[in-house]
């Protein structure tokens, strides 16, 4: 659609479909305020903040206005509210939906023959070439961004911006200075986004789109095949990311992203002459990440809040259907005849949902402002893209789409589906950075409610993220409280050939088996170990929930941040614990047979709703262990009536009967009354899927500690130090750089000195930088409320990592220097995901005439015991804050950088520390 050529086939197929019609008149009513005056133009960048966009008083988003550049509007509270930090957070979308906006109208311009809209689509263009230069690449939080604080974003303006250059171009309205500045623009943004190759990201997909976008502009052969065929490009991508189910290795909320990153890319790159439709291998590939969606989605045709997923979405979202009807229109491939018609019955499935709450999007902002928009969503109300992308008329032809059991082995995720009943349980990989530890956790949708959700995660910058992402959050069993079992869950079995169907995962040394029939869910969670355990396992229903069993609650204890309001219930023994779960008029029973102690506290509830809910925690200590669970979804009337187990029998007494269900050789036996049904289903134990592999491992670096006759004075100086051996932080491949490459050694770099005795491991660190930024203490220093990292990582200063050389113990500490004349004490927070205790570290720091010096001694954790001869594991950072940022700027890693600072906040990966030898 990037030639004269394809604009013209393209008129003809709009003049001859009355969708394309009805979608081109629903986009110039759209345009009308857009042609009456330029909406605002952000003079800023935008900043991702914790209060940013935030309501202060119920903490509910802040409505995003694009006419409304100063006054934000609380949807919960109705109150408005201003300040820089809301103005930089709105910019965010107003930066994405100006250049939608651009390219919705230079669409107008060049297939309605708009005359109007492509001279407003061009006065953008130019506004933003005039402007660009006048946002600072600094203070980013992911990727060097001009306009934003990630590159990813940076990528997904610049694909709107350019294709609305490019319809302009072809159509012939394209005036020359536009032009220059279009290139110029597309130049610097092909350097920062060229810079920073994310790897096998969903965020890549863009970059590698925006790239082909640049190259096809420029019409440069060399960087097409970058954004297309390099290791990181669209093909790897597509090939790699997607696994051999389809499905997005971080799971559905990012698999929608990453493929829409993907097929935007795609159609660039048709552009450029690369078809990637054409290889049948890859048009497969394609339609099963088009499908993969639809086998995971919950009754509802929302999408299961696995990882670091949106809760509740539904995927009859515009933006979604949009991709579908645009990927609908790129399988022409014979391969994906059957898929094809896949695709046509689950889009007349998402055409028949009532009206969504519209979600907002970075990817996709044309609903806003949301008022006046028809409701339910149709494929004449999508944006520009779909105009120029979808095929004329979805056929009515198509069988209606019936979801089925499935196994997407790649993901180790087995759905079991029965009528409008969703159970799945989550096994496979972790699932990368955007992966949480919930291995084995039980997700159950029934008779029209969600019971048992996975709830994904809320904000990154609010603090209630680190609970999300908690193993305690998800309906997964814990082992010894979540520190006895790491690396990925296997599926061992999966059988659904009827109304009895079963499934089995395997994490370590628990597992988990569910087996679902006509009324029930059986689950099973079983512990098998050589020595005494800790086996917990939470239970988030969803509703108003109680025991029904007799018995008293009394005060208990569960550790955790988020965790309050902690009971014990003391049960009659001998029989289950039934808890009784109601939402609205619907009810769900859960028979619990266990021998151990049921808690029950409260933590947060769904994300953003800003309420804590109740959840329950099955607790057991032994060998071998197992927890039973009968979950039943009263629709009419309860069938079930009771659970107990006999040796390896497992009774459910229901109305009709009692059914015994036994674990046998083959797998997994039912007898309910005369009839028996025997589930099998092994699975190969074949390796999960992997995108990322490092094949060479850095070798650790290695340093002396000398031992020292008496501890040395810690004022700031060397005094009392061996310096015969020093650590040295001066070399680029040791630097983690941020927006600017490393300067060198006269302006950033540091030497160390590493001394022990049997109490404490002692350290100087003198630093060479010419001007010191140390942030000040609490109280005297403005929060920064950046995020959720410690403020103090964005301030000169260290941190310091010691970890057991055989075990997974680590400490992890960030020291700052405190007070403004030449030296004084220091600042110490535990650090990283394992902190160690603050008090444990005590030092001073002094003002040198190259930077500064910080001393300090760091007693030995309990876990280690210091001997001539001995190793510690060990790492040092240095961080680099500059005058007049927001963020640092960088940092020296001892055991090696050559990386970048962005996400990394206090957390060093205990894989990469060095060792200290424990010299005498």
């Amino acid at each position: 659609m990037v030639t004269a050529e394809g604009l013209a086939a393209r008129r003809q197929a709009i003049a001859g479909s009355s969708d394309l019609q009805a979608l081109l008149a629903h986009l110039v009513a759209r345009a009308a305020p857009l042609l009456e005056r330029l909406p605002p133009i952000p003079t800023v960048k935008a900043l991702l903040s914790a209060d940013g966009g935030i309501c202060p008083d119920d903490g509910a988003a802040l409505e995003f206005d694009p006419w409304s550049p100063h006054q934000h509007r609380c949807p919960r509270c109705g109150k408005t509210w201003s300040g820089e930090r809301h103005d930089r957070h709105w910019a965010r979308f107003q930066h994405l939906w100006m250049a939608e906006r651009a390219a919705h109208l230079a669409a107008l311009g060049a297939l309605a023959d708009n005359a109007a809209a492509a001279a407003r689509a061009s006065e953008i263009l130019r506004a933003y070439a005039r402007s660009y230069w006048t946002y600072p690449n600094r203070d980013n939080v992911l990727g060097p961004s001009r306009l934003f604080f990630s590159t990813y974003l940076e990528s997904i303006w610049i694909l709107n911006f350019l294709a609305a250059a490019v319809l302009l171009r072809a159509s012939g309205r394209l005036d020359d200075a536009t032009e220059r500045g279009v290139g110029q623009v597309a130049d610097e943004a092909a350097n920062l986004i060229g810079e920073f190759d994310e790897g096998f990201s969903n965020r890549q997909t863009w970059n590698d789109a925006a790239l082909a976008a640049i190259a096809v502009w420029f019409e440069d052969a060399e960087l097409a095949a970058r954004a297309i065929e390099s290791p990181t490009g669209l093909l790897a991508h597509l090939s790699r990311g997607f696994g051999r189910d389809g499905l997005w290795y971080e799971g559905e909320n990012y698999h929608l992203f990453a493929l829409r990153g993907f097929m935007t890319g795609a159609g660039w790159a048709r552009a450029a002459g690369v078809d990637l439709g054409e290889e049948p291998a890859l048009a497969g590939r394609l339609t099963a990440a088009l499908l993969a969606p639809a086998l995971t989605a919950l009754p509802d045709l929302t999408f299961p809040a696995r990882k670091d997923s949106r809760f509740g979405v539904s995927l009859a979202q515009p933006m979604y259907l949009e991709l579908w009807e645009v990927g609908l229109g790129s399988l022409r491939n014979r391969e994906t005849g059957d898929g094809r018609r896949e695709v046509q019955s689950w889009l007349h499935a998402l055409y028949d949902v009532p009206a969504v709450r519209r979600e907002l999007f970075d990817s996709y902002l044309h609903d806003a402002p949301s008022d006046l928009l028809p409701s339910p969503v149709s494929r004449r109300s999508l944006s520009w893209w779909a105009l120029l992308s979808m095929v004329p008329e979805l056929p009515s032809d198509v069988p209606p789409w019936v979801p089925r059991s499935v196994l997407l082995e790649s993901q180790g995720l087995a759905v079991l589906r029965a009528g409008t009943r969703y159970v799945s349980l989550e096994c496979g990989p972790l699932g990368g950075g955007h992966g949480h530890p919930d291995r084995l956790h039980l997700t159950l949708h029934a008779d029209g409610m969600h019971w048992l959700p996975d709830f994904g995660t809320g904000s990154y910058v609010s603090r209630d993220l680190f609970w999300y992402r908690s193993t305690l959050a998800h309906n997964a069993p814990l082992l010894d409280s979540g520190t006895g079992e790491s690396g990925d869950a296997t599926c061992e079995t999966f059988d659904a050939p009827g109304e009895w169907a079963w499934t089995r995962g395997r994490y370590g040394a628990a597992t988990r088996t569910l087996v679902t029939g006509p009324a029930y869910v059986l689950d099973v969670v079983e512990l098998a170990s050589r020595e005494e355990r800790l086996l917990e396992l939470p239970w988030h229903f969803q509703g108003r929930s109680d025991v029904a069993s007799p018995g008293r609650w009394e005060d208990a204890e569960l550790a955790g941040e988020f965790v309050s309001r902690v009971e014990r219930f003391v049960p009659q023994p001998g029989a289950p614990v039934v808890v009784q779960v109601t939402a609205d008029s619907r009810q769900l029973s859960a028979f619990l047979l266990f021998e151990g102690e049921l808690l029950r506290a409260e933590g947060p509830g769904l994300p953003g709703s800003g309420t804590r809910a109740p959840f329950y925690l099955l607790r057991a200590h032994g060998r071998s262990v197992r927890l039973v669970a009968v979950l039943e979804a009263i629709a009419r009337a309860a069938s079930v009536r009771g659970v107990r187990a006999k040796g390896g029998v497992i009774e459910v007494e229901t109305a009709s009967g009692v059914d015994r269900h036994t674990a046998s050789a083959a797998g997994w036996e039912i007898a309910s009354g005369a009839a028996r049904v025997r589930l099998a289903g092994a699975r190969d134990p074949a390796p999960p899927f992997r995108p990322l592999v490092e094949l060479d491992p850095p070798k650790p670096a290695v340093a002396a500690a000398l031992r020292v006759e008496r501890p040395p004075p810690l004022d700031g100086t060397c005094d009392g130090f061996d310096t015969s051996e020093p650590l040295m932080l001066e070399l680029e491949d040791q630097y983690r750089r941020s927006e600017e490459p490393y300067s060198g050694p006269e302006d950033f770099s540091g030497t160390a000195y590493a001394g022990w005795d049997d109490s404490a491991l002692y350290l100087a660190v003198a630093v060479t930088k010419p001007e010191l930024c140390f942030r000040a203490p609490p109280g005297d220093a403005p929060l920064l409320r950046l995020d959720n990292e410690p403020e103090d990582i964005h301030s000169d200063g260290l941190q310091v990592y010691v970890r057991h050389p055989e075990t997974s113990d680590v400490a992890g500490f960030l020291v700052v220097p405190e007070g403004r004349n030449g030296g004084g004490p220091v600042r110490v927070l535990g650090a990283g995901d394992r902190p160690g205790v603050a008090a444990s570290v005590r030092g001073a720091w002094r003002r040198t005439e190259q930077g500064y010096c910080v001393t300090i001694a760091v007693a030995w954790p309990e876990w280690h015991h210091a001997h001539v001869g001995g190793q510690v594991g060990f790492d040092l950072i240095i961080n680099e804050m500059l005058p007049g940022r927001e963020r640092r700027a960088g940092q020296l890693v001892w055991s090696g950088g050559n990386g970048w600072v962005w996400l990394r906040g206090d957390r060093q990966d205990p894989e990469r520390f060095g060792i200290l030898e424990l010299v005498g």
